[in-house]
């Protein structure tokens, strides 16, 4: 697997991460395993790789997908992360409300930048959007 390939998906593992703690901080950890059991479930219906992400009470881990990508290195992760992660926030925005979904969003947004993307540009709920949806 190329370096740039491996810092891909190291960036996104940060971000899961990033996710995880900011959730579970609302949440707990038990429930920020259900909801990525559920997310995983809906994006497998998609990118089937999902399912190869682990996660448990300790954390997010995407060896796994990294390990994946050297056998195939066509598969679509960007796309597939962007949906992860887009669908967990905007489910997680229906059961912690707009307010603290938008705090962890913008958490998101600022380390995103500091690997050069937005994890909300390329579809999924945008800042501002769906907000009374329920």
């Amino acid at each position: 697997m190329s370096d740039a390939i491996g810092n891909r998906i190291k960036r996104y593992e940060t971000l899961l991460k990033e996710m995880w703690a900011a959730s579970a901080k609302y949440l707990g950890a038990f429930s920020v395993s259900l909801l990525m059991e559920r997310v995983v479930w809906e994006v497998s219906l998609e990118y089937k790789e999902i399912e190869l992400l682990q996660y448990d009470q300790d954390g997010v881990s995407c060896a796994r997908i990294a390990a994946r990508l050297e056998e195939n290195p066509e598969l679509p992760v960007e796309d597939m992360f962007m949906k992860f992660i887009a669908r967990y926030v905007e489910i997680l925005a229906k059961l912690l409300g707009y307010e603290r979904a938008e705090e962890i969003r913008k958490r998101l947004r600022i380390l995103g930048e500091e690997f050069n993307e937005d994890p909300f540009a390329k579809g999924g709920m945008k800042s501002g959007e769906d907000k009374n949806r329920h």
